[in-house]
């Protein structure tokens, strides 16, 4: 299982417009492929007014049909073109591959936490066990399902977490109940040299479900 995303800026300028556009192009991929796909911007977060469309694909051949009846319908590449003029920064994608977790599909999340990195050079056995182990502490302090993952692009080693939400009084709580735990702490303090120590790399973003 992956989970693709593609994200893009939305210019400033345009009222609703861009976010219109955003919303409608995720409809119109659902119409022609039948790919489930979800619509989230980045909030409270750098990179404020960035859109991320999501989807969940059963491996990379199905991504890749998807891709290719995109690519063939005038109609999507209409709309695709649109988007020129109401964008900055054009389009980036990213393919992340669970290690740890997976999505519950019962819960309505609003919001999801996520928190990148990448693994620090000959660290990469080491990295990955504090990744699960990290993943299934948060799980066990805060009641909520968190992922971990890896990326297949972008930099060599990145590795990101996921935990969403119903609301954001749920996502306050967990992150309240983690602070307040010392043994949260102490592991997180246990995994110094797992990651590269970069601030421009190591991320934490807040998405908001918006269709």
């Amino acid at each position: 299982m992956y989970l693709f995303s593609r994200r893009t800026r939305l210019a400033g300028g345009n009222g609703m417009a861009g976010l219109e556009w955003a919303t409608s192009i995720g409809a119109k991929v659902q119409q022609i492929t039948g790919q489930e796909i979800q619509l989230w911007g980045t909030v409270y977060s750098p990179g404020f007014g960035t859109v991320s469309w999501t989807g969940w694909f059963a491996d990379l051949a199905s991504l890749e049909s998807v891709g290719d009846k995109l690519q063939a319908d005038p109609g999507y590449l209409e709309l695709a073109d649109a988007g020129a003029k109401l964008t900055e920064g054009g389009l980036d994608d990213s393919i992340i591959q669970p290690i740890y977790g997976e999505p519950d599909p019962a819960r309505n999340i609003q919001y999801v936490g996520g928190v990148v990195g990448v693994v620090a050079s000959g660290n990469f056995a080491r990295a990955m066990a504090a990744g699960v182990e990290i993943a299934q502490k948060s799980e066990k302090i805060t009641g909520l399902s968190t992922m971990f993952g890896s990326t297949l692009t972008g930099p060599y080693g990145s590795v990101g977490f996921l935990t969403g939400y119903e609301n954001i009084t749920e996502l306050e709580t967990a992150q309240n109940k983690l602070a307040a735990d010392a043994s949260w702490i102490k592991l997180i303090d246990s995994t110094k040299g797992c990651f590269v120590e970069d601030a421009t790399i190591t991320q934490s973003t807040l998405y908001r479900r918006l269709a």
